[in-house]
């Protein structure tokens, strides 16, 4: 808690931050389940490549039961294109911003009912770029773009890709935006130590697992309360198993809740 908040006895700002971890992004679904039944609301939202689109519904306003079912219906083919002209990844993910605009409507941060920012790298530069004006769609896409595989998006002059290459899980910047205690909820996948890749796209998801992983045990130390679902046996790159890890997220979080029973309403 910062002095002020000390001093005068108020109520600590509630920081969350949401990890990419591709499809195992639904249990964040059943993490903010748990937080909303228990009446723990943050203040303050960070969220990176699925965090960022988990956190961009909820910031928006989408019920949680209505985000459960799009995740338990969504399919690859709702979200991405074979990419054709120029270009510089595999799909083409303009149908994933459609989709967004589609569920959140076509908003900008300001119009967000909670304080959001979305985590993203410049390719060029190698800088993490933090998206907080503007259109929420096209950075919540960009912050998602797994290089090679998923196509940059220009924002402002600046290609962008996926923010878990430098900041996968971003409670750091929760307390730039006033947070005085953070909640921190990983869920990207171990990499497959011991297991050569069979072909180009396990080795580029190889690449990726790494990058995430040091850049999400380098941010877990900042966290005050760190969640982690148990979802490893799960694919993070299929949508069937939704429900078990939309469970697991709850379990996460329930285990949780005694160290955020300040932020618990009184009854």
């Amino acid at each position: 808690m910062n002095l002020i908040n000390r001093i005068m006895g108020k109520k600590p700002k509630l920081g969350l931050a949401l990890s990419g971890g591709a499809t195992h992004g639904a249990a964040h679904i059943g993490v903010l389940q748990v937080l909303e039944r228990e009446g723990i609301k943050p203040d303050f939202v960070a969220g990176t490549s699925a965090g960022a689109l988990v956190g961009a519904a909820y910031c928006a306003g989408v019920p949680l039961d209505d985000l459960e079912k799009l995740f338990l219906s969504i399919a690859w083919p709702t979200l991405v294109k074979l990419s054709i002209i120029k270009p510089l990844a595999l799909f083409d993910t303009q149908p994933m911003e459609d989709f967004i605009r589609k569920n959140i409507g076509d908003c900008e941060f300001k119009d967000l009912n909670l304080p959001f920012a979305v985590i993203c790298c410049d390719i060029v530069s190698g800088e993490r770029v933090v998206m907080d004006k503007g259109p929420v769609a096209p950075c919540v896409r960009a912050s998602a773009a797994i290089p090679g595989l998923f196509s940059p998006v220009e924002i402002d002059g600046r290609l962008l890709v996926d923010g878990g290459v430098v900041d996968n899980l971003p409670v750091e910047h929760l307390s730039v935006m006033g947070a005085d205690f953070t909640i921190g909820v990983d869920v990207s996948s171990p990499s497959k130590r011991g297991k050569r890749p069979e072909n180009p796209f396990e080795n580029l998801l190889a690449m990726v697992y790494i990058m995430q992983e040091r850049s999400t045990s380098l941010n877990r130390d900042y966290c005050d309360c760190f969640i982690k679902p148990k979802i490893s046996q799960y694919s993070s790159w299929g949508f069937g198993d939704s429900d078990k890890m939309i469970e697991e997220g709850r379990k996460a979080a329930e285990a949780a809740l005694p160290q955020l029973i300040k932020f618990m309403p009184k009854k």
